[in-house]
C-alpha cells in the first residue's frame, strides 16, 4: 500500500493505492475519486476553495524504476510534478477514533455523549464537513435549532459532498421545519 499527501493552499489532497490497484483521492476525509488501474491513472474533481470552485487534476503513473509518481495540476497549472509515492499505509485520521465513537452515541440516540464527541473530534481536524453534519444531526435532535443551522451551514461550506443528504436525512426533520432552513435549501440548489 502506498500513501501521498499533497498540499494546495488551504486543503491536503490524500492520494493512496490498495494493493489491488484501487486508487483514492481524499480532501478533508472525502472521498473525491476512486478508481481502479495497475500502470496508473488521471483522477479528475473539483472543490471549493474561499467559495470559488477550482479544477484539479491528479495523475498517477509509474516511473522508469518501478515507482509510483504522481502530478497535480490546479486550474490547468502544474503544482506538484513527478512526487513519488511511499510505500506506506495510509494513516487514519486524529479525530478517527473520536468521530466513530460519536457516530456511535449518536446512533444509540445518546446525544449529549455524542456532541461531546464530535466538539473533540473537530477540535483534532476542524475542516472535517461530516463531523459538522453529525453534530447538527445532534443538535436537531435536541431540538437546538441555532447550533444545527450554524453547522449545516458550516459543513456545506468545508466542502460537504453530499449535500442531498441534508434535505432527506431522518435526524434532520427538526431543522428542516425551522425558518432558517430555506436559506440552506437554497445554497443546495445552487450546487
Amino acid at each position: 500500500m502506498q500513501y501521498l499527501e499533497l498540499i494546495s493552499g488551504d486543503i491536503t489532497i490524500c492520494y493512496h493505492n490498495s494493493w489491488t490497484g484501487v486508487e483514492t483521492v481524499e480532501i478533508n476525509g472525502q472521498t473525491y475519486s476512486k478508481q481502479s488501474s495497475i500502470m496508473g491513472l488521471q483522477h479528475q474533481f473539483d472543490v471549493k476553495e474561499n467559495g470559488i470552485l477550482v479544477h484539479y487534476q491528479l495523475t498517477s503513473r509509474l516511473g522508469n524504476d518501478g515507482n509510483v509518481l504522481v502530478d497535480l495540476l490546479r486550474d490547468g497549472k502544474v503544482i506538484h510534478k513527478d512526487v513519488v509515492v511511499p510505500y506506506t499505509a495510509k494513516p487514519k485520521s486524529p479525530a478517527f477514533a473520536t468521530k466513530q465513537e460519536g457516530l456511535k452515541k449518536l446512533k444509540m440516540y445518546d446525544i449529549d455523549q455524542a456532541i461531546d464527541e464530535f466538539k473533540k473530534a473537530l477540535k483534532k481536524t476542524p475542516n472535517d464537513p461530516e463531523i459538522y453534519f453529525h453534530l447538527a444531526c445532534a443538535y436537531s435532535n435536541k431540538e437546538m435549532a441555532n447550533e444545527g443551522l450554524s453547522c449545516l451551514v458550516t459543513a456545506i461550506e468545508k466542502g460537504l459532498k453530499d449535500t442531498e443528504i441534508i434535505l432527506s436525512h431522518e435526524m434532520l426533520s427538526y431543522l428542516r421545519m425551522q425558518p432558517g432552513f430555506e436559506h440552506i435549501q437554497s445554497v443546495i440548489k445552487k450546487m
